[in-house]
């Protein structure tokens, strides 16, 4: 496939490149490119909390790596990571919401008070962070034998698609005019 495209007056012009064509089309959506790097921050804040918490072994209050726990219902196979994981969320979520309230969704009117959309924001957090990535993080890792590293990517995924959705149609929906 040639690089090269023949325009209506006969001419030859260099087609763009997929990273062209890609800058293009994520300029035409700012919003979604802000949404996105605001999440690629947080994802970096909860990964450098997480390897801090877990990895690192100069927090001695934390139990020891692989050290089992009964946890109300159920039973954890490293209780370590499961508190290293939900303070790496909390990062998170804080993170996030810093930089969706001051970037990503500024120019979005809204008559919420600051406070009302941090519980909104924090309430949907706690839903796509627990219920989506730390339970999915959990079971990939501790049952699956997953390393943490690869587990975190595929619960982020999906916990964003559930935040993209719930920030632009209800927490920092367009004001109506």
């Amino acid at each position: 496939m040639s690089s090269m495209e023949t325009n209506t007056a006969g001419r030859l012009e260099t087609a763009p490149s997929a990273i062209e064509a890609l800058s293009r089309k994520l300029a035409a959506h700012t919003t979604l490119t802000k949404f996105l790097i605001v999440g690629a921050l947080g994802y970096l804040v909860y990964q450098t909390v997480l390897f801090t918490t877990y990895d690192l072994p100069f927090l001695p209050l934390l139990p020891d790596k692989d050290v089992s726990g009964r946890i109300i219902f159920f039973d954890h196979g490293d209780v370590r990571f499961l508190i290293a994981s939900l303070v790496a969320m909390e990062f998170g979520i804080m993170a996030g919401f810093t930089g969706h309230h001051l970037w990503t969704f500024r120019d979005r009117g809204s008559r919420k008070p600051l406070l009302l959309r941090f519980v909104q924001f924090h309430a949907n957090q706690l839903i796509s962070a627990l219920g989506i990535l730390t339970v999915i993080v959990n079971i990939l890792t501790v049952q699956a034998g997953l390393y943490h590293f690869v587990a975190v990517p595929i619960g982020v995924a999906l916990a964003g698609a559930w935040n993209w959705t719930w920030n632009t149609q209800f927490i920092w929906r367009r004001a109506k005019r």
